[in-house]
């Protein structure tokens, strides 16, 4: 992800930059897709409306019906993705990789016209899409559940650094197939950028982990545990997720500490909300 230098403008294919003041169109939407829910089938659009810090309408995220919708996994980016075409295709010849449908990527935007470099460029920066604003908060990589489900052995490595980026919405609006897509000049805020509470190797190629990196992207136990806590329906929903397509997102042991919490759930509200009474109680009395 290059996040190098402080430059607002990203090329065209022709080379031509943006002017201070003057949005560069640098490509063009492609496809538009949104599905109901995780694991539902991506439904290509003609158009679609944009809402404000929420995501497309009807679409998984904006629902909150997401694979990755738990609560434990908010960040902001989650609203919408884009990625381009044209990466994905020149990729997939490069590796030998059979090529597929946009559509079973699972990403939103769909554009034409951009590298793979010029996608990642825009992190950190505010873009332009048919009459709505976004800010661009990271790279979306692939994961293994994506690899299954397109039954393409190696995908999550070999296309690592051409899935695309995750999204805010700052203005909503109507987005429609072959509107311009453009960064918005001096726009570059890299600390503005937010891509939640995910471990340091995240972004790194697993293939290029250490060994201690692997292991530090083992969920421990305790911190399932308390994710199911927090969002006991998230927590399962990951899990189905991946397990539509024979994966699993957590270990067996951060799964069985996760359900043993989720049966502890009630009752330790009950005792906390009891608690609190107790206090509010003796405050009152005291008060009398």
């Amino acid at each position: 992800m290059s996040q190098r230098r402080q430059k607002s403008p990203v090329r065209r294919s022709s080379g031509r930059a943006a002017t201070a003041g003057v949005v560069a169109e640098i490509a063009n939407i492609e496809g538009i897709y949104v599905a109901s829910e995780s694991a539902a089938p991506m439904e290509l659009l003609k158009e679609a409306m944009l809402m404000k810090g929420k995501g497309i309408k009807g679409d998984r995220y904006a629902l909150g019906t997401g694979t990755y919708s738990a609560k434990f996994f908010g960040e902001p980016g989650k609203n919408l993705t884009l990625m381009s075409a044209d990466a994905i295709e020149s990729k997939m010849a490069e590796v030998g990789l059979k090529p597929i449908d946009m559509g079973a990527f699972r990403r939103n935007l769909v554009v034409r016209g951009l590298t793979a470099e010029a996608v990642n460029d825009m992190v950190g920066h505010e873009i332009r899409v048919g009459s709505a604003r976004l800010f661009v908060h990271r790279r979306t990589v692939p994961c293994k559940y994506r690899e299954a489900q397109t039954c393409r052995p190696g995908l999550m490595n070999q296309l690592w650094d051409v899935c695309g980026v995750n999204c805010e919405i700052l203005d909503g609006g109507i987005v429609r197939v072959g509107n311009p897509v453009a960064v918005l000049p001096s726009t570059y805020q890299p600390k503005r950028a937010n891509h939640g509470s995910k471990p340091p190797a995240f972004f790194i190629q697993p293939s290029k982990r250490t060994a201690e990196q692997h292991k530090g992207m083992v969920m421990p136990p305790a911190v399932a545990a308390i994710m199911c806590l927090i969002d006991p329906d998230g927590f399962q929903r990951v899990e189905d997720g991946y397990s539509s397509a024979g994966q699993h997102f957590w270990s067996t042991k951060a799964y069985e500490a996760g359900m043993r919490a989720k049966k502890l759930r009630t009752p330790l509200m009950l005792a906390f909300v009891g608690a609190l009474l107790a206090v509010v109680a003796a405050v009152a009395r005291k008060l009398l």
